[in-house]
């Protein structure tokens, strides 16, 4: 029996929705076989559980392409049922208590299986593990899959990067340049941090100075440099201060890094060794990336150099998702100088 709807009184406020209490968001670890160990699947059952997911493995049943004619269909359903087979082995290997797994079969042309399967779960995570042998592993079309798609974050898992079930992070870096693109991984970052009751290491990795070599040398050119490399320096403190301030607030405990490099990209794997992070949360694109490649360029070099599993959030905020990462956003962290 369907209940009509009646009009509210004139002069009345409609109430407003109810808001959840905690939004979910599944990781989808899209494998390349089902032969992978459960170990490094762990990663994602932490950051799963952290923001009240679930872990789906799924994997594409490639049709091979070969001109030699139609494929024997008694042939296909072995091949399916032994890959479903695996599947479930690897799913009960994984569960852990309160965190079911379950798995997921599709089957077609790798790349547009997963982009169309992430197509309806924009708001949930697509994940890969990158072989560490491998230096070319993005251009597998699993991977390549995983970082196209339009999930709401990437999370790519070095398969070697183990972890006990138990264990929890105990700090998680987050880089940030300054830009609104950049904090769009703020709130992700804290969110996992509260979870793991993990310290957050917020690294800025200020840009080299230099002059024009068009003109000849001043003597003034050293001191203007200087000034520059100051001003930088006192810009980033400042702006890393205030956000530990309020990480702090948020009861956060939080890290200032401040480093100096011609290349971020090598700069900020500098820093995930000396400061021993276990995890990485960061943006797919920072200040000076462009949107219609996946990721930037320290993005990607991150991801390919980094020993540890690096968590990549699209930064982009629609107010209308019902995902955990639709809703949170930096108010209050980018604000003038002087107003706190």
């Amino acid at each position: 029996m369907t209940r009509s709807k009646q009009a509210m009184p004139p002069g009345k406020d409609r109430p407003s929705k109810p808001e959840k209490a905690f939004e979910t968001s599944d990781v989808l670890v899209f494998l390349e076989d089902a032969s992978v160990t459960s170990a490094s699947v762990s990663h994602a059952q932490k950051i799963a559980s952290a923001f009240g997911g679930q872990v789906v493995l799924v994997q594409v049943l490639c049709k091979p392409v070969n001109g030699n004619g139609p494929i024997d269909p008694v042939e296909w359903d072995i091949k399916k049922q032994k890959t479903l087979k695996q599947l479930g082995f690897l799913t009960k290997e994984t569960e852990i208590a309160n965190h079911p797994c379950r798995a997921e079969l599709l089957e077609g042309q790798c790349v547009n299986q997963i982009k169309a399967f992430m197509e309806h779960r924009q708001g949930d995570i697509a994940a890969s593990l990158r072989p560490r042998s491998d230096t070319d592993w993005h251009l597998s079309e699993t991977a390549w899959g995983v970082l196209s798609s339009q999930s709401a974050a990437v999370l790519i898992i070095p398969d070697d990067a183990l972890i006990e079930r138990n264990a929890q992070y105990r700090r998680i870096l987050l880089p940030l340049d300054g830009s609104s693109r950049a904090e769009a991984a703020l709130p992700v970052a804290m969110k996992l941090a509260r979870a793991e009751h993990a310290e957050l290491i917020i690294c800025n990795v200020l840009p080299a100075s230099s002059l024009t070599e068009l003109a000849a040398g001043a003597p003034k050119d050293e001191r203007l440099l200087s000034l520059v490399r100051q001003r930088n320096e006192q810009a980033g403190k400042t702006y890393l201060a205030r956000i530990r301030k309020r990480l702090e607030r948020n009861g956060l405990r939080a890290l200032v890094r401040i480093s100096h490099g011609s290349d971020v990209r090598r700069a900020l794997i500098d820093i995930m060794s000396k400061e021993y992070a276990d995890f990485v949360v960061m943006a797919t694109h920072g200040q000076s990336g462009h949107k219609d490649v996946p990721t930037g360029d320290v993005a990607r070099y991150v991801l390919d150099n980094a020993q540890i599993p690096v968590l990549l959030v699209r930064p982009r905020n629609n107010p209308d998702s019902n995902h955990a990462f639709g809703k949170v956003s930096s108010t209050g962290v980018r604000q003038p100088a002087g107003t706190d």
